[in-house]
């Protein structure tokens, strides 16, 4: 454990603890952020109305159009000179929801991470590749934070280049690595075909996150490397990755209580639900300065535990996430709607309005296939042109590489009611 006595407080003890930084956080953003005090004032409720943890269902829920409508700043709670670091997830729109930390956020960020981290298996020791991104995207700075608050020393990898990330893999001998499920088996299938079996390197542990991966697909990457792998759960709103992590249990991911509150809903009604069954993760950040976010609904689909865990943690634990309560599909990693398809599919006047959204396996990394309807015949060189056009687009929208395929007129299947936009062959 990375921090023993936070991560086995005795359940009491966590719930006194997350009951005095409710009330704190709720003052706090009602004193300071207007877009609460307005919400706040709307639902009457006031701050001193918090008087046992269940009183936070007075309180009305935050949604990802509420940051939307208020970014980039409009839900910060400090003047700008305090924040020192910003991160940013695309929105439906295209548009990027927004978060800005200060020092104390970066250091909690760290801190959970750190939890996360140790939790997988990584030490001081250890010599931590992570072949994620580094930009906006909060993913790749999580681990690398953490990492550093561990002390293992980080091979700063950062994206593509699968032959590269092999060859450095095998000469730093590196032990631990972190990223997405399926690109995990993307290199592996690279390092093969460099002639490098993934069993033979020196990695034995792997975190990954940012998209859902079965228990098939975590057994297969812990047979191809011959390593340990752990999940892990995070949200840019709440901070990044680092709000959960499976322990050595497997069995369920620990939400960091002290500094996240969860609660369980039914996405259609609101209702809460209790532990065990299954509905809409609503998360709280306890502890963050920089831009407090209360009962936000993720839209994420899993239930909580009943019951402590026997690796000695108290913190509770919730399912792997099943799904999403909303369109939203995770390509790559990457949160994808359909609405950014239509988004950059509208902006070309020479295609019509029929359109199809294809997520497939190549190998074992994601792919997106748009198709999409030309206003009329064109030669196949005008129809190459056109595609590149669209896949410049999205690529802006969505930040993903997608294979563009323009077609004839009233090529694709029509639907009465509702058109189907997403065929997700991946299930």
């Amino acid at each position: 454990m990375f921090n023993p006595k936070m991560e086995k407080m005795p359940r009491k003890k966590l719930e006194e603890l997350q009951l005095k930084r409710l009330k704190k956080i709720i003052r706090y953003a009602y004193d300071n952020v207007p877009f609460y005090r307005e919400k706040f004032d709307s639902a009457g409720v006031k701050p001193e109305d918090i008087k046992k943890l269940e009183d936070i269902e007075k309180i009305p829920f935050t949604t990802k159009d509420d940051l939307r409508k208020n970014a980039p700043f409009g839900l910060l709670a400090l003047p700008m000179e305090e924040y020192v670091e910003l991160h940013a997830s695309s929105g439906t729109t295209g548009e990027p929801v927004t978060v800005c930390y200060t020092r104390h956020d970066l250091e909690v960020w760290a801190e959970v991470m750190a939890r996360c981290l140790a939790m997988a298996g990584l030490t001081k020791k250890d010599i931590f590749q992570i072949p994620i991104p580094y930009g906006t995207f909060t993913g790749a700075f999580g681990f690398h934070y953490g990492g550093q608050k561990i002390g293992a020393l980080i091979v700063p990898t950062g994206k593509g280049d699968s032959e590269r990330q092999i060859r450095l893999m095998k000469y730093y001998n590196v032990t631990f690595i972190a990223g997405i499920a399926s690109y995990a088996m993307h290199l592996a299938s690279v390092a093969k075909k460099m002639g490098i079996e993934p069993s033979e390197l020196s990695v034995r542990n792997g975190i990954f996150g940012a998209e859902m991966f079965t228990k098939e697909m975590k057994k297969r990457i812990m047979e191809t490397w011959d390593m340990d792998v752990h999940d892990i759960y995070g949200l840019t709103e709440m901070c990044g990755p680092g709000v959960s992590a499976d322990c050595d249990e497997h069995d369920g991911l620990h939400l960091w209580e002290d500094h996240f509150l969860a609660e369980i809903i039914d996405p259609k009604t609101g209702e809460r639900l209790e532990k065990e069954e299954e509905g809409e993760l609503v998360l709280t950040t306890l502890t963050k300065e920089g831009m407090p976010v209360i009962r936000y609904r993720t839209r994420d689909i899993t239930f909580i535990y009943d019951g402590l865990c026997n690796c000695g943690r108290t913190h509770i634990k919730h399912a792997p996430i099943k799904g999403r309560s909303d369109d939203m599909v995770i390509v790559k990693g990457t949160n994808v709607f359909p609405s950014q398809i239509e988004e950059a599919i509208m902006k070309n006047s020479k295609v019509g309005s029929e359109w199809l959204m294809i997520i497939d396996k190549k190998g074992d990394m994601d792919e997106l296939i748009v198709q999409v309807e030309s206003k009329e015949k064109y030669s196949e060189e005008e129809k190459k042109k056109i595609a590149e056009e669209l896949k410049k687009e999205i690529r802006i929208i969505t930040t993903l590489n997608a294979k563009v395929e323009v077609l004839d007129p009233d090529t694709l299947p029509r639907h009465e009611g509702k058109a189907k936009r997403v065929i997700d062959k991946r299930k």
